[in-house]
């Protein structure tokens, strides 16, 4: 039988349902429902899905069923899933046309956006029905979606993360530096924009009441050769900017290195707490090296491409107030930040809580100090390659959610798993995930 990812798949599927299958001798007695409280019970935690090829619904594929297919023209050629898991159990799920990363909500959940990814458009849509509201293209023709997004004033403004053309890096860097498009939120016009003062935009956060937004850039150059990205990257300035939002001057620049090294996600709190992800993808004999110590068998790497190898490359704290640049955790715990994905900030403990998913960690820290505070490797809870954190509208509990499949819930803080507020959908591949 052909190995590839759709038979490693149902495979996973099928070890499933055998679980299933056991004697209820042999099953765990069963735990009663916890009624999500009155702050979770309208919640919901939304899930972009990279991969809906594989989704089938009503036996027959899920581009094939009307009622997926809903905002997708026959002209469409790319298609993603987003789901809606509700703390109250139910499930809902569409298609809409766009190279979804990302996915936010308005705090005040009258408007949702996902956000298009070195790809030419994004779209909003109804939290509520997951109905298409508005599609609009990237900043100018050749541009490419940054991958995300926030929104301003209570979710009457949203701000986008937008991508230069992809050109060879020539004196100095301006022409490759990426752009913040100010946009309205349901037509998704763009009322006016700023430079990110960097190359290659991704992640980007408000602080300081929306007086600044802070800007992740990957740094990453294309090879003169192919007019592509190469493994590994070829990085000539990863960087954190912070710009002011009133005025689109830049406030602070810090330059996170050169090489191989992207800079792709953060999470920020106020100038002195911003934490900054970094990716660095190596050769094979160079992952084997890293995983040397593993003493069980493991599977291919599902969060990622074929032939993009992650390396263990440190999560870094940014104090922009005092200009100090630092790693966060300490040497065992860099070896395992392979594919550094999704980052949050507890600012109500002073935590920070980021995802791993080669790795199968989800890392807590000290958000004072960067130190670590607690390590997870959420295999031994049931939860495989965790990649998106959400902290959930009660304040008191946030969600992460496996590449593929089921979506845990933790106690902030303490970090206990709840099992009772745990959802088990399929996503069919994401990266990131928001709730409101």
């Amino acid at each position: 039988m052909k190995i590839d990812r759709r038979n490693l798949l149902t495979g996973g599927a099928l070890l499933g349902l055998a679980a299933a299958t056991v004697p209820a001798e042999a099953a765990p007695a069963a735990q009663p429902p916890r009624t999500p409280s009155a702050a979770l019970k309208k919640a919901a935690v939304y899930v972009p899905g990279y991969m809906p090829e594989y989704a089938f619904a009503n036996g027959k594929p899920v581009d094939q069923n009307r009622r997926f297919t809903r905002s997708i023209r026959q002209a469409d050629g790319i298609k993603r899933m987003i789901t809606r898991v509700g703390m109250d159990g139910s499930i809902r799920q569409t298609l809409l046309p766009v190279n979804a990363h990302d996915v936010e909500v308005a705090p005040d959940r009258s408007i949702g956006v996902l956000c298009g990814f070195e790809g030419a458009e994004h779209c909003s849509f109804d939290p509520e029905t997951l109905e298409m509201t508005g599609m609009a293209p990237s900043f100018r023709e050749g541009w490419r979606g940054g991958g995300h997004a926030v929104y301003l004033d209570g979710g009457k403004t949203v701000i986008i993360s937008e991508r230069s053309p992809k050109q060879q890096a020539r004196g100095g860097l301006e022409h490759l530096h990426g752009r913040l498009t100010i946009r309205d939120p349901e037509t998704l016009k763009i009322r006016e924009s700023y430079s990110t003062y960097g190359v290659d935009p991704h992640d980007i956060r408000l602080i300081n009441n929306d007086r600044y937004i802070v800007a992740a850039n990957y740094g990453s150059v294309i090879s003169p050769k192919t007019g592509e990205h190469t493994v590994p990257r070829t990085v000539v300035e990863a960087s954190i900017t912070v710009v002011e939002v009133s005025s689109g001057k830049l406030v602070d620049k810090r330059k996170t290195g050169a090489g191989r090294t992207e800079l792709r996600h953060l999470a920020a709190g106020s100038l002195d707490r911003i934490f900054a992800i970094q990716s660095t993808y190596g050769s094979a004999s160079e992952d084997a090296r890293q995983r040397s110590a593993d003493g069980v068998a493991y599977d291919s790497d599902q969060s990622s491409e074929p032939g993009h190898n992650y390396l263990g490359a440190a999560t870094l704290k940014y104090d922009a107030l005092r200009k100090k640049l630092s790693r966060m955790g300490d040497r065992q715990a860099t070896r395992l930040m392979q594919h550094g994905l999704s980052i949050r900030y507890d600012e109500r403990h002073d935590q920070v809580l980021a995802s791993y998913p080669s790795s199968h960690q989800l890392m807590v820290f000290d958000g004072a100090s960067g130190g670590m505070v607690k390590r997870l490797d959420t295999r031994s809870q049931g939860l495989r390659y965790p990649c998106g954190i959400a902290m959930l509208p009660d304040g008191r509990h946030y969600a992460v959610t496996g590449y593929w499949e089921n979506m845990f819930v933790f106690e902030r803080g303490s970090h206990r798993l709840v099992r009772e507020l745990c959802r088990y959908p399929l996503f069919f591949g994401h990266s990131h995930i928001t709730s409101a």
